[in-house]
């Protein structure tokens, strides 16, 4: 620049080249931020999609934690515990009862079967074919004993076996229904072949019912 004159000498290169370098690094901090930023994004999506799918894992493996393994690896639901489907209001005969009494409340209840229990205890069955075949057909009047007809080798089972067995017991030992009871030997329950058809068990329930349906058995009487 001149002072005669008034002119404005432009920039030389060497003076302009600092400031070139300082917008050039700008740029470059500029793009190097976005680029920055669309990579965080990317990677914040990728863990929030890493994080669903070890949730679904989870979700499957607590979904895999309720079912069991057949033989050859096929899946199934938990077996069902006797618990779960029995019928827990349970009336008892008493061995001093009548033969009359007992078949009044068979009669009350749509059932060919009742416990027999005393002193908090199941001391037997009484069945209403025992009262036809031990009772009427002996000779024994409507006054004759519970106690004198009734079966005392009871066939029980507890409340946490699985139904899936009692089912295959109970056509073995051809029994339509069978007590339940504790641990601690208390009747807790008593479980029909409709009860666990109701609940699921149709297949094995027929196969029992196949079973229990062969001539004779300890209480061959009609279902209700």
């Amino acid at each position: 620049m001149t002072g005669d004159s008034g002119r404005i000498d432009a920039p030389s290169e060497a003076a302009l080249a600092p400031f070139r370098w300082q917008a050039a690094a700008l740029a470059w901090a500029q793009e190097g931020a976005l680029a920055y930023s669309q990579a965080a994004a990317e990677i914040t999506a990728g863990l929030l999609t890493l994080v669903a799918r070890q949730a679904q894992i989870g979700w499957g493996w607590a979904d895999a934690a309720q079912q069991t393994l057949e033989p050859g690896g096929r899946s199934q639901e938990v077996a069902m515990r006797v618990s779960e489907c029995m019928t827990r209001e349970v009336q008892l005969a008493d061995p001093n009862d009548t033969i009359a009494t007992a078949a009044r409340a068979m009669a009350q209840l749509d059932a060919g079967v009742l416990p027999v229990g005393q002193n908090d205890r199941l001391v037997g069955m009484i069945t209403d074919r025992d009262i036809a075949v031990r009772g009427v057909a002996q000779g024994r009047g409507p006054d004759a004993r519970v106690g004198d007809v009734m079966n005392a080798e009871v066939k029980y089972c507890f409340d946490d076996e699985e139904v899936g067995e009692v089912l295959r017991k109970m056509g073995e030992l051809q029994l339509r229904r069978m007590p339940v009871l504790n641990h601690d030997k208390r009747l807790v329950g008593i479980i029909s072949l409709g009860d666990m058809a109701a609940n699921g068990e149709s297949k094995e329930t027929g196969d029992a019912l196949c079973g229990i349906s062969r001539p004779g058995g300890q209480h061959s009487q009609t279902a209700h």
